[in-house]
């Protein structure tokens, strides 16, 4: 592992630092993955995104093997703790001051609050400070399709800072210090109107009037020739200004309503949403109770007051006040209009509006609309100029279709920032305590001030720690206070929606999971997946739910916590939990494994569909969690079969998708509960022993899969019996026991099921190989392909076929052996089955280098190390490693092959494979005789 304090550079090309040293970081693509993870540093960014940010348009098929060998080399260049595994994706964790964005970020932050508090020297010197931090263009060094998508912004962001940058120093009176500096950037940038303004306003009061006026004279012409339009409506004044001699000095203070609220103390974080506000517009900031939007409207109006000289206008429209009807509009306009000074209003609330916008035409001001229950609230009270700022739990998407308004819409804070409000309002120093503190309320910023709020000089934290995990809701109410002021809020959110979405919000309190879906909505209704659809968006547009990803859902911790208050309703559980059954029986029909299954009667209204393996293997890939979430509390809770059955139905696909350590999780409450239940217990140990196996934890896999085989010959189930002793033999297969391994897969073969049959003739095929006796592996191989085919198990196919390849590898027949590799890779690709890919990949790679193709042969090997790493599979890892270092050493990198071989056989013995020990030391050994 990598020590030491690593510095990034995105601000022109991309590098890192460790300890001052530069960091040798590789080609482009490599960069373009650091950069995208650094883009989004602190934040999870899925496999997907990646590929999509390094490779634009059509990826190749190996991309995803490629950005996990990319991800490996970088962490071993700056650490293993530097990037992070976290579905779906990475996430690389960066520390205050060692990205050079988030510097300037927060620099530029730190400048605009000087300048709006009126520390203009201040301000100017922190702007400078951090355009230094440019070194050239941003992203230089990586794909061209990563630096053409995320370039614009950091220069954009680069822009406003200099503009910010001109402004300030004019204000301090420096006009003519910075005309050479103002015209050189204005002249790189023709098209930017703020600085051909600068630069006019400093020629004029320099005494160059003349200059001014032919500054203008040449951006019309610009503006006409090249964009066919005339300048903007700030810069033809500021020309008629110039001409009259009387421009706008910005000395003189103006008389003008400054109506907004406090700036909430300690405000912490949020740069990116303040650094969007500051482009001019209609802007809706959008969330759930308690997120924030107030303070963090309030703190960019705050900050931002002199942009807006004619001043700033605050109303609180009352959309979900408990004890007040909303603010209705003319009620509104009446106290914005006496703000403005005018005194003598109409009664009707069109002339209203129309006397609103006369009053504030073409002047430059800020309206900050609070609390805004819906767009007919908001839409009279628009000005036609300035800028609006409006607060909702609601989305108002009306008022994006009919007013241009963006959206802005808030989540949780990040735990970075959490931490940081609180030690800001407390004054104490950050803590593992805090952090959980933090964690329990969620990371929502009401929550965490009431926390606050509640610690005076006597409390202590682990006390209010220990309170909330108690009672979350309860626990964060105000001391003196009769009723949780969460409560109060979600209460109101809650009573807005219309039967229906009450309905669902209260339902969906009985999901254990993270999130979902319509579907899982859909069960819980009772309804078609279309209507429960159309609810969860109108929660969502309510901010009880949020979306998270395309037709995913979720629930905020303490919003979850408020649903679970009202209780279930009857049948709905027991539909959720059928609907989980069937949607995992239609996966397991894809996979086409035809596993031995407990006997029950599925409903046939709940029967699941998937269009094709890559849907049902997402379906698994998005659900598992909430699966084994499902299953917990059947285990616990009851009722007791339920429990048995989902066990059961996941127990297959979970093993097939590597999620080993996930089923063990729940397989072993469920077979406590299933003490006495012979066909039960003998299933759940029958998984059990087949996860311990690939766990490396074979002596407990032996034990687990023995009692299963007595569990199932007392239960009179020869089926079982036989699916069993195939599960046990390659437990002592993995052990080095060939003869017993064979015994069982001989006995399995002739009780068992054709699936039986299929699997044991595989593992004997495999069995023989490894004993030399390839003519006998090619008998059992082509049998249990023959099967395989006639069945239409693609999964069996696949195995049969990576088998075959080995064997006739070894047999010599090269090209017999890629064929059936190829075929078994795209057919494990198809189904999902990370595990039989990185096998197939493996072998493949073997092959390329028995026939000389060290380029394949190195590219197929870096593949399968990747996924086989990725699915912590050590057992294809040490495979992986094996051809790895046998390209190497037929390429000629000696010393890498050394490396790879010795890596192989240390993870071997760890792994106590006897057989796959042995593979690894002959490989190494042959390397390093080659290399001395």
């Amino acid at each position: 592992m990598v020590e030491g304090r690593v510095r990034y550079r995105l601000l022109g090309a991309v590098a890192a630092h460790l300890d001052g040293e530069p960091v040798r970081l590789g080609g482009p693509k490599q960069r373009a993955v650091l950069a995208a993870l650094l883009l989004n540093a602190n934040r999870v960014v899925s496999e997907d995104q990646l590929i999509g940010l390094v490779w634009d348009g059509e990826p190749p098929t190996s991309a995803r093997g490629q950005l996990q060998v990319r991800i490996w080399e970088l962490r071993k260049l700056l650490g293993r703790s530097a990037i992070v595994r976290r579905s779906p994706g990475y996430l690389i964790e960066v520390a205050p001051g060692q990205l050079d964005v988030q510097v300037f970020c927060d620099a530029v932050t730190a400048a605009r609050v000087d300048l709006a508090e009126g520390r203009v020297d201040a301000g100017v010197a922190r702007l400078r400070d951090a355009l230094a931090l440019w070194e050239g263009p941003v992203l230089g060094g990586v794909t061209e399709a990563l630096q053409d998508r995320e370039s614009r912004l950091l220069d954009e962001r680069r822009l406003a800072a200099v503009e910010d940058l001109f402004d300030a120093e004019l204000r301090a009176g420096r006009h003519a210090d910075v005309i050479g500096e103002l015209r050189r950037t204005a002249g790189e940038y023709p098209f930017r109107e703020r600085l051909q303004a600068a630069l006019m306003l400093a020629l004029h009061r320099s005494g160059r009037t003349s200059e001014a006026l032919a500054v203008y004279a040449e951006t019309r012409r610009r503006f006409a020739e090249e964009l066919g339009i005339e300048p903007g409506r700030e810069l033809q004044e500021l020309h008629v200004q110039v001409l009259q001699g009387d421009p706008p000095s910005g000395d003189a203070p103006m008389a003008r309503p400054a109506q907004l609220p406090h700036d909430v103390r300690g405000f912490t974080g949020r740069h990116a949403e303040l650094a969007r506000l500051d482009d001019t517009g209609i802007w809706l900031i959008t969330g759930a109770a308690g997120v924030g939007k107030t303070a963090l409207a309030v703190h960019w109006a705050r900050r931002a007051r002199d942009r807006f000289p004619d001043g700033q206008l605050y109303v609180d429209l009352r959309g979900f006040d408990a004890d007040h009807e909303p603010v209705p509009p003319a009620a509104a306009l009446a106290q914005l209009l006496r703000a403005l000074g005018q005194q003598r209003l109409p009664s009707d609330v069109d002339e209203l509006a129309a006397l609103y916008r006369t009053v504030l035409a073409d002047r430059d001001v800020l309206v900050l609309l609070d609390n805004a229950r819906d767009g007919d609230q908001v839409a009279p009270l628009l000005p036609p100029s300035g800028m609006v700022l409006v607060t909702s739990r609601h989305r108002l998407g009306d008022l994006v279709a009919r007013a241009g308004a963006r959206s802005l819409p808030l989540s949780v804070l990040p735990a970075a920032d959490s931490r940081a409000l609180l030690t800001g309002v407390l004054g104490v120093e950050s803590s593992a305590a805090l952090d959980e503190l933090a964690r329990l309320c969620g990371h929502l910023p009401l929550a965490l001030r009431i926390a606050a709020a509640n610690l005076g000089p006597q409390a202590r934290i682990d006390d209010l720690v220990a309170d909330l995990r108690a009672d979350p809701l309860t626990g964060l109410t105000v001391d003196g206070a009769d009723e949780s002021l969460l409560t109060r809020a979600f209460d109101v959110s809650y009573a807005a929606l219309a039967p229906g979405s009450r309905r669902l919000f209260r339902l969906l309190g009985l999901v254990p999971g993270a999130d979902f879906t319509p579907r899982v909505a859909a069960a819980l209704l009772d309804v078609p997946p279309a209507e429960a659809g159309r609810l969860l968006h109108g929660l969502a547009a309510a901010h009880l739910v949020e979306q998270h990803g395309p037709g995913r859902f979720r629930f905020h911790d303490l919003v979850r916590d408020y649903a679970r208050t009202f209780g279930g309703e009857e049948g709905a559980w027991d539909r959720l939990v059928e609907f989980c059954l069937a949607a995992v029986d239609g996966v397991d029909r894809h996979f086409s494994r035809r596993p031995l299954r407990l006997p029950r009667d599925a409903d046939p209204a709940f029967e699941v569909d998937f269009a094709s393996s890559a849907e049902a293997v997402a379906w698994l890939e998005a659900e598992h969690d909430n699966l084994t979430a499902v299953l917990r509390h059947a285990a616990v809770d009851g009722p007791h079969p339920t429990a048995w059955y989902l066990a059961d139905a996941i127990r297959s696909v979970f093993l097939h998708r590597g999620l080993r350590a996930e089923w063990l999780e729940v397989a072993i409450p469920v077979l406590e509960a299933a003490r006495g239940v012979p066909r039960v217990e003998a299933l759940m140990r029958q998984g059990i022993g087949a996860a311990c196996v690939h766990l490396g934890r074979r002596d407990e896999a032996i034990r687990h899969l023995e009692a299963a085989l007595l569990a199932h010959r007392e239960a009179d189930w020869p089926e079982g019996e036989a699916a069993t002793a195939n599960s046990l033999g390659i437990a002592l297969l993995a052990s080095g026991r060939f003869t017993e391994a064979s015994d069982l897969f001989t006995r399995s073969l002739d009780a068992g099921t054709r699936t039986d049959r299929m699997m044991a003739l595989n593992n004997l095929g495999f069995a023989e190989r490894q004993s030399g006796r390839l003519d006998k592996a090619l008998e059992h191989l082509t049998r249990a392909l023959a099967i395989s085919t006639e069945d239409g198990s693609q999964w069996g196919e696949a195995v049969a076929r990576v088998n075959l390849g080995h064997v006739l590898r070894s047999c010599g027949d090269l090209a017999g052996a890629r064929d059936h590799l190829m075929a078994a890779c795209a057919l494990h690709r198809h189904l999902g089955n990370r595990y039989g890919e990185a096998s197939a990949l493996t072998g493949l790679s073997l092959v390329a280098t028995d026939s000389g193709d060290f380029a394949d042969a190195l590219s197929h090997a870096a593949d399968a190390l990747a996924v086989a790493r990725s699915e912590e599979n050590r057992e294809t890892e040490v495979g992986a490693l094996i051809a790895l270092g046998n390209a190497e050493s037929a390429a000629g990198h000696h010393r890498d092959a050394e490396l790879h071989h010795r890596q192989a056989v240390t993870l071997a013995r760890r792994w106590s494979s006897p057989w796959q020990l042995t593979e690894a030391e002959t490989a190494h050994r042959t390397t390093t005789s080659i290399h001395t």
